[in-house]
């Protein structure tokens, strides 16, 4: 059989299912000869929001390579690597991944941001950062020598044309669309949290509400509340996270004992709802960055525990511990030669995890650290590619 001249339709009803379960095999269909490519869409022919090509699930190792173009790619739902040329990011600074997966790129010289998808290598312009220069004045801030270095803590989709990006130093909260020539602001205050964009709409807390960002009729984009909280939590930084658990938004939240609470976000009932477990995912969160991992694609990680990265607020203060199991309350501490020792209550404690393995990697990955720092880790000689069980190509 000549499987070039499979038509149109076959070709067509092909690529639309690899294209619903992940855009890498969409991407490796149409590479493999001229027929294929001919009988579908170019992922660059559509805008870089289009939502059918995102690189959902997909992150980006921070590790050092010997092409500075090349970047090594891990999806946290399978569990497969893929190496990617990038020469997009060259003179940019890696500000922040979005959940979509979407690159955020901050030019070093013009301060232009930039969105990159790493797997079909799209861009889309968004305005510069200096706009928000404009804004922060606008906005009733008096200081005589505003300090901007523009970090951002959370980015996403607020709609299927409009980003949402939390700029974490000046706490603004700011959208925009590709092309647009400044940022429009949506809320200004230390109140704000780390992010997350669900289900194509962006989320975040202030004080102990979950709100979203409202870009519908005839008003301005504002934040509104989605769902009240009904469980007390303390808003520490680098502890209270949303998540996206198996389609599902949650709030990973800690009480005043120093235990972690997670509950489910009704949305629909605008409340939230306590739940015992994490349904066998294990969660990285940072300062301002937080992922969930599912069982099955990482043998190796603990199933509903909590993983602490370096540069958490509690491990400032902590001796080094393990991961944090929701279920019993107990964290496992590791011995410096035999492994874990022994379980013990939160308090005690800092994360440290086996050097250059994936729950290092992870934690790597959400530790909030220089905005190029994503590509400054060493992971030569890790056991990555077989504890994830990698498909490098």
């Amino acid at each position: 059989m000549d499987w070039s001249n499979l038509g149109d339709g076959p070709s067509g009803m092909i690529a639309e299912r690899l294209l619903a379960n992940d855009v890498t095999d969409y991407v490796r269909f149409r590479a493999v000869c001229r027929p294929w490519r001919q009988c579908t869409a170019d992922a660059r022919a559509h805008g870089t929001l289009d939502r059918r090509f995102l690189p959902r699930r997909w992150i980006m190792l921070r590790e050092k390579a010997a092409d500075p173009d090349c970047r090594r790619l891990l999806n946290v739902s399978t569990g497969q690597c893929v190496r990617a040329q990038l020469p997009e990011i060259r003179g940019h600074d890696v500000c922040s991944p979005t959940v979509e997966g979407l690159l955020v790129l901050l030019n070093r010289s013009t301060y232009a941001i930039r969105l990159l998808n790493p797997l079909t290598r799209q861009v889309a312009d968004l305005p510069p950062a200096t706009t928000l220069y404009s804004l922060y004045w606008r906005a009733g801030t008096y200081d005589a020598y505003p300090r901007l270095d523009f970090e951002v803590s959370g980015a996403g989709l607020a709609d299927d044309g409009m980003v949402a990006v939390l700029f974490e130093e000046v706490q603004m909260l700011a959208v925009a669309k590709p092309g647009d020539e400044e940022w429009t602001l949506v809320k200004q205050g230390t109140s704000l949290s780390p992010a997350i964009s669900f289900a194509g709409r962006f989320y975040c807390t202030t004080g102990s509400d979950i709100n979203v960002v409202d870009t519908g009729g005839n008003q301005p984009p504002r934040l509104v509340v989605a769902a009240k909280n009904n469980h007390q939590f303390y808003p520490i930084a680098g502890l209270v996270h949303l998540l996206d658990i198996d389609g599902e938004l949650m709030l990973l939240s800690p009480t005043h004992t120093g235990e972690y609470k997670v509950s489910r976000v009704n949305l629909d009932a605008r409340k939230t709802e306590s739940i015992r477990d994490l349904g066998g995912c294990a969660v990285f969160i940072g300062r301002s960055r937080a992922i969930s991992v599912p069982p099955l694609a990482f043998p190796a990680i603990e199933k509903n525990s909590v993983y602490l990265a370096m540069d958490n607020v509690v491990g400032n203060y902590l001796e080094s511990i393990g991961p944090y199991k929701i279920v019993d309350g107990t964290t496992m501490i590791f011995d410096e030669g035999s492994g874990i020792t022994e379980a013990c209550g939160l308090h005690n404690s800092i994360s440290r995890y086996g050097p250059r393995s994936i729950d290092d990697s992870l934690c790597q990955y959400v530790t909030e650290d220089k905005p190029d720092s994503f590509a400054g880790h060493d992971t030569s000689g890790s056991d990555l590619d077989a504890d994830a069980n990698c498909v490098i190509c």
